[in-house]
């Protein structure tokens, strides 16, 4: 394969597996009344417990301009709250109510069912294939992107 076909088949595949994630997730999120962006976020507070605005955009990859008005829907349907610090009220954190954990919990458990089920039994070899080749291209991207 030459580089151009390799730079045209990552195209191809980078948007057929943005489709794939969609078809796959979006039901899950939906039931709920989220969008894939609001899990993410949702998740990344229950796995983080919780974070400012600013760290929180930088893990999930989104402005904070943008991820601001993000965490007020949320917030207003009752999945999150903001939290000033006691100590430096300038600090604001956000973090999980009982409903968003209890939500995130209910998402997480369905879509590692349907994982699961897709992987027959051969999850741990098939996660380490999967995330190898994803890291190798992200590290070329990465090497890329800093030419």
């Amino acid at each position: 394969m030459n580089v151009s076909d390799f730079k045209n088949t990552m195209w191809d595949y980078t948007r057929k597996i943005s489709d794939s994630m969609n078809n796959a997730f979006c039901p899950v999120c939906e039931k709920y009344g989220l969008t894939m962006m609001q899990v993410r976020i949702l998740v990344e507070l229950y796995n983080c417990e919780s974070h400012t605005v600013g760290s929180l955009a930088d893990s999930v990859s989104v402005a904070g301009a943008n991820l601001s008005p993000m965490c007020k829907k949320l917030e207003s349907k009752g999945f999150l709250e903001r939290v000033r610090n006691q100590d430096d009220e300038r600090v604001v954190k956000v973090v999980l109510t009982k409903t968003g954990k209890e939500i995130v919990f209910e998402i997480d458990t369905s879509l590692n069912e349907k994982i699961l089920q897709q992987t027959d039994g051969k999850s741990e070899e098939t996660f380490n294939a999967i995330i190898l080749g994803l890291q190798k291209l992200d590290t070329l991207l990465q090497q890329i992107s800093n030419e």
